[in-house]
This record gives structure tokens, sequence and C-alpha cells, in this order.
């Protein structure tokens, strides 16, 4: 954190520091909720000095900050981001960052969002859905019958960018290469980082680059079309004859990374972790399964495995709130925090699978709703299909599964060891 901010308060900003927000601590990252009510009721936006950038943290601030266009998720708008480099000097991180989603202005982006939609269509998303029905079946096959085993390693850190490389057409043979890919995309625009470790996982990420570049060429050349898989969908997609350019494709793969791998690796763990802590809700989706797609979204906004608020930056000087804030700065979109807030969600810290969730923001809200929520949907609802249907006397070992987290993680209370006791060895033998 950046401490060496000690000039005076501009007249009439709210300010708070490490003492009432600090992510990065641990008593934080293992119970968040009374810091984010403590937010929620007396900061509902204030500048933090230590983190340098706003927090606005209540449902109905977050919520409109995320559909005001004023406020960019583009890493560029940031009073603290390099300089643009000259033409020749862009290498394809920052060719295709500067064309994608995050970064075009709302035309270009309804532009992108409709040439992409075929890549989203359902003969396309069917094939995925097989993709990922295998991968999870492996994953389960591996655990057997085993006494227990860690959710982390046996799901979470598999089936997120594993379900991710089969929808690009990335080869098995390659995946740890992808994995490696995402991670440093992630990180190459956390303005948490300093600018050495960003710059860092930016050039990392440039052979993963090149080799969607070369398929890209592959595709494009081939006789009989670029295919009609989600890869070859977003080669030909076209609409009054614009299609998509290699960098605008490669900003698309940029966008899924960013939405549904590194991210969704913390939806198993979270998800298990709700329902086998709730036995009773568990009991419930058993006998509905027709709750699941509910279930799913709830178990994220109770679990709020934010460590980090999402990053926006002001395209202009804005009052907001009550607060002035100034073309440039960072603001931390304190979206867990908002799926806390009592005002929009009664009894916050319950866990129920019958709420109502109109108007939930799990997947964020206006133009930049999150482009992975099919891929998280699908994956946590064919995941705990499989879960129920091959250990249905499962619960958390030694009553918490012996819980442990990955303190400093970039952007997540990350959950790196969750023990279930599947107690398959005992039923077996009682009968």
């Amino acid at each position: 954190m950046n401490d060496t901010a000690s000039t005076a308060a501009p007249a009439g900003r709210i300010e708070i520091d490490a003492r009432i927000f600090n992510p990065y601590s641990k008593d934080y990252i293992r119970e968040p909720d009374p810091v984010w009510q403590t937010l929620i009721r007396d900061y509902p936006i204030a500048w933090h000095k230590d983190l340098q950038m706003w927090i606005v943290s209540t449902h109905e601030l977050v919520d409109r900050m995320l559909k005001d266009n004023r406020f960019s998720p583009f890493f560029g708008h940031w009073e603290h981001a390099p300089p643009p480099k000259p033409e020749d000097q862009k290498n394809d991180f920052d060719k295709s960052y500067e064309v994608g989603f995050f970064a075009v202005p709302p035309k270009d982006h309804l532009r992108l969002r409709k040439l992409t939609m075929p890549a989203f269509s359902k003969p396309v998303m069917a094939k995925i859905d097989a993709k990922i029905r295998d991968l999870i079946v492996e994953c389960f096959d591996t655990i057997g019958d085993a006494e227990e085993f860690d959710v982390y390693e046996t799901l979470a850190a598999k089936i997120p960018v594993r379900a991710i490389a089969r929808m690009v057409g990335v080869p098995t043979n390659m995946e740890d290469f992808f994995h490696d890919f995402a991670v440093n995309i992630i990180k190459a625009t956390r303005i948490n980082l300093g600018p050495k470790e960003r710059e860092a996982a930016m050039q990392a990420t440039l052979p993963g680059y090149a080799h969607f570049r070369e398929m890209i060429a592959e595709r494009r050349a081939r006789p009989e079309g670029p295919g009609d898989d989600f890869f070859g969908s977003l080669i030909s997609a076209s609409d009054n004859g614009s299609q998509l350019t290699d960098y605008e494709i490669l900003s698309v793969i940029f966008a899924l990374i960013t939405a549904g791998s590194d991210t969704a690796t913390d939806l198993h763990t979270f998800l298990l972790q709700a329902l086998l802590s709730h036995p009773d809700q568990l009991a419930l989706l058993r006998q509905k399964p027709e709750l699941m797609e509910n279930a799913i979204i709830e178990c994220l906004r109770w679990g709020s495995f934010g460590k980090m608020p999402f990053f926006r930056f002001a395209t202009e000087d804005i009052e907001f709130a009550g607060q002035q804030i100034r073309k440039g700065q960072g603001i931390g979109v304190n979206i867990m925090a908002a799926w806390h807030d009592p005002a929009k969600w009664p009894e916050p810290t319950k866990l129920d699978i019958t709420r109502r969730l109109d108007g939930n923001i799990v997947f964020g809200a206006g133009a930049h709703f999150c482009i992975g929520t099919y891929l998280v949907r699908v994956q946590g609802s064919l995941m705990l299909t499989e879960f129920m249907k091959r250990f249905p006397d499962a619960t958390l070992a030694d009553g918490d599964g012996r819980i442990d987290y990955e303190w400093t993680h970039h952007n997540a209370r990350r959950i790196n060891r969750l023990v279930v006791k599947t107690n398959v060895a005992p039923a077996r033998k009682a009968a």
C-alpha cells in the first residue's frame, strides 16, 4: 500500500485508510463481512489514502457506477498508467487490449458484442457444454472412491482454465501453457500490483498471443472455412460487411480469460464450502434441482470471494454521490460488499438458495456485464450435479474442511485448501 500521501484532504472529501479497509489483512480474508458492513454503513464512497483510489461499496452506488460509461474499465485511462507506446513499439498484448471490450468506446463495444454473438449461439455452446462435461467427469474419475479430497487441487485448479482452453481450441497437452498465459493476462493490468510486476506479466503473455495468432492464420487459410466451433465462429462472424480483425479476436480471448479462468477458480471452492456448511440448503437442492441456477448465484453472493474491488477509471471530472472524482483517478468498485448490502439483501450472511435475486450484480451490470457468465453457470451446474451424484453423504473434513487461504493472491480471497470427506467407503461397507 501507498503510505506516502500526507497532504490535506480536499474540502468535503470523505477519506479512509487501511485501519478501515485493508484487503491484505488475514482477518479480512477470513471474515470480510464486518469490514463490508462498516463501509456500507459509514463510508459508502470514500477516498482510500493508502490504496490511492476511491472505494464504492453500497449496492445502489456500485450498480450506478457499473452502468455509467464515464467510468471506464480501460487501464489506459488511469492517471498512473504508462504513456501510450508509439505504434512501432506496440506488441500483441498492446494491440489486442486497445481494441477490446475494456478499451473501446460504447459504439465500438456494441459492434464487438454483435460480432461475437454467433460464437455464443446455442449450437456452439452445446459443443462446449459437452467438452466441459467430459472435463468434469475426468476430474471426478481421478478422485474415484477416495475417503477425502481437496476441492482446490482436484477441481478448482483444473476445471476453469481447462474449460476455456478447450472452448478456444487449445490442445490438452498445452493446457499448462494456457494456464500461465491466463494468469499473466490478468496480472498485466492490475493497478494494485507494481509497474515492474505488471510489465513482467505482460511480457509473459506474448508467447500465448503468438500461438493464437498462428491458430487464427491457420483457420483463415483452411479451404473449407474456419470451422463452426467457437474459434471458427469468431473468424467467420459478419455484420453488414464488418468482421473481427485478428487483434479483436485476441481481445475476445483476453476478455474470456479475465472473466472466466482465474476468477472461476474460486467458483468451485466457494460453491462447495457454501453448500456443505449449510446441509439444509444442499438437501433442498437435491430435492429441487430446478433451483440450481439460483443456488449458484446465491452461493456466489454469500461467499463474495473477491479480495480487491473491480477497477474503474474516471474519463472526466465527475461529481458522484456527493464526492468530486478527478479525471484519471482509480475507483475500486467494491462489488463484494454490495453483495452483502442489507438494504438490498436482508440477512446478507444467510445462505438461502430460494432467495429472490432480482437485480443482483453478481456478474456485474451495464455494458460490461460478464462475458463469462454462461461458462460459470455451466461449470457450476455440471460440477455440483456430478458431486451430488457421486458423494451424496459428503461433509467438510473436521467441520470446516481444514480451510486455508492463499493469503498473498493479487485479487481473490483464494481458498487453496478445502478438504471434503466423501463418506463413500463407510457407506459401501454398511451396504
